[in-house]
């Protein structure tokens, strides 16, 4: 049976709203300081986190917030949603770290 790999590309200011949209509906989750995303990089301790440095110029301040993969992958669906890209419900998403953006991977 043929299946469907697909990849959705953001950058760092993309990902920042995602993860900013999603932290202010959630009490649970981290809030985001303002700012912009500095770096974000998969955790030493655990792959199943990721760390996101921001950095506020306006003030110099800096700081470093370790989300989940999945709060991650929730936060770039909502961002999806938002821009009308479709995903499929059943489809397993993943999340990946380049250099310079991250990547929602949908397969299906």
């Amino acid at each position: 049976m043929p299946r469907e790999d697909r990849r959705i590309i953001f950058d760092l200011n993309e990902t920042y709203k995602g993860l900013y949209t999603l932290s202010q509906k959630q009490d649970d989750a981290p809030k985001l300081m303002a700012g912009a995303i500095k770096s974000i990089s998969i955790s030493p301790d655990d792959a199943n986190n990721i760390d996101v440095i921001i950095v506020n110029p306006q003030i110099g301040e800096k700081s470093k917030i370790t989300y989940s993969r999945d709060f991650v992958a929730a936060a770039l669906m909502v961002l999806c949603r938002a821009e009308s890209i479709p995903l499929p419900r059943k489809a397993a998403k993943t999340v990946m770290i380049d250099s310079d953006r991250v990547i929602l991977r949908v397969m299906v």
